[in-house]
């Protein structure tokens, strides 16, 4: 994971490095479309097959060789659709830069694809496999942003993408090798079914990170929303460790809910949440005092009052954030409880409406007040309704 996300971020940092200010907030922007779009396509597919790949592979493994043939009947038929409704109506959603589109074609393919992969590869516990094609891909990408950057400025962060996840698909599709291409009626409507459930949610948590910066740039704070996708990224990069210690958990508790084993995985949820919210605290504070100086070292033209603003009011729900990206494939998609993540959906409609609001009245910062208040009540309620369920079922 740290390949992956850890080069999507190490991308986004060269371009805030060598793109002025205000054009890496317009990159951004453009990103967030295109990531919208493609959360729209996979629509929980990569998520729901991690499932079924991990619980087909303890009760029927003959049934993991045709996963991918028919979660990508679903997946290809949705890029297909989308990317048509993108780029039909491109100049009235995304307004005088749609012309930059058309570079990111290559991110709605294949981003979902690698995706999907991901999902599989981790249902069947190929870490190692997996963290090796992560890293062969990130270091051509990475080597090579730094050069496309220089070249073609903001196009070059936009090919950089594209290569990037061109390059995981290649390799992980050479790589795989349980392919079977029977259409299973059962399979295909069970993925379909939790997919949706899981790519609503996806939805509704889209509705608190790129949709701010969606709203922000609608509000012509370009520099601005800049800031708000880089804090958004390094909390990101601090949430990796309990994100891998999650996604490798996760298999284990779907065969512990298979087997009705609920008061370990309540006793895994208690023991979990209580040690991830103190480290929070204490990585909170740290940041608060040393990250001015890292960003002095790193990048200091990011360093300004607004910035760091913004960054100390995040900061007030990062140890929320951690608990979320340790629980949310063990705890609530593992166990069958995905439908409690639709509750991101309510939350980030409201979020978006008052953003929009408090950006009239306050300016960006409004925004920013927003996402935290919302955040926090969305993830408390989330927390309070999965432990309710787990002692319910004991």
């Amino acid at each position: 994971m740290i390949s992956r996300q850890g080069i999507g971020l190490a991308i986004l940092l060269i371009a805030a490095k060598l793109l002025p200010t205000k054009e890496f907030g317009i990159y951004n922007y453009l990103v967030a479309f295109a990531f919208l779009f493609t959360l729209l396509a996979d629509f929980g597919i990569s998520r729901a097959v991690t499932k079924f790949t991990a619980e087909y592979n303890l009760k029927d493994n003959e049934k993991v060789k045709i996963i991918f043939f028919n979660s990508g009947v679903i997946l290809f038929s949705l890029i297909f659709l989308f990317t048509i409704i993108l780029f039909l109506f491109k100049e009235f959603l995304i307004g005088e830069f749609h012309y930059y589109l058309i570079h990111l074609i290559p991110v709605f393919i294949f981003l979902p694809l690698t995706s999907l992969y991901d999902g599989i590869y981790n249902g069947l516990k190929q870490f190692k496999t997996i963290s090796k094609i992560y890293l062969a891909a990130g270091i051509i990408a990475l080597i090579s942003s730094y050069f496309l950057i220089v070249k073609f400025q903001t196009l070059g962060a936009f090919y950089a993408l594209d290569l990037y996840y061109f390059l995981l698909f290649i390799f992980l599709a050479f790589n795989f090798k349980q392919y079977g291409f029977k259409f299973d009626k059962v399979l295909f409507n069970s993925i379909a079914k939790y997919s949706v459930i899981l790519g609503v949610s996806s939805l509704g948590h889209f509705m608190y990170a790129k949709a701010t910066v969606i709203i922000l740039g609608k509000f012509n704070y370009f520099t601005e929303a800049g800031y708000y996708e880089l804090i958004d990224k390094i909390f990101m990069l601090i949430t990796f460790g309990v994100i891998i210690f999650g996604q490798v958990i996760a298999p284990r508790v779907t065969e512990l809910s298979v087997e009705n084993k609920n008061e370990i995985v309540l006793s895994y949820f208690k023991k979990i949440v209580s040690i991830v919210f103190t480290a929070g605290i204490i990585c909170s504070i740290l940041l608060y005092f040393i990250f001015p100086f890292i960003m002095e070292i790193f990048l200091d033209k990011y360093l300004t009052d607004d910035f760091l603003k913004m960054f100390n009011i995040l900061l007030i729900h990062l140890p929320l954030i951690l608990i979320s990206g340790s629980i949310a494939q063990p705890f609530v998609i593992a166990t069958g409880f995905a439908k409690y993540s639709l509750l991101t959906i309510p939350f980030g409609v409201l979020n978006i409406i008052f953003s929009i609001i408090m950006v009239e009245q306050l300016g960006f910062i409004g925004a920013v007040y927003t996402v935290l208040v919302i955040s926090i009540c969305s993830k408390l309620t989330l927390y309070y309704l999965i432990y309710k369920k787990l002692g319910t079922k004991n």
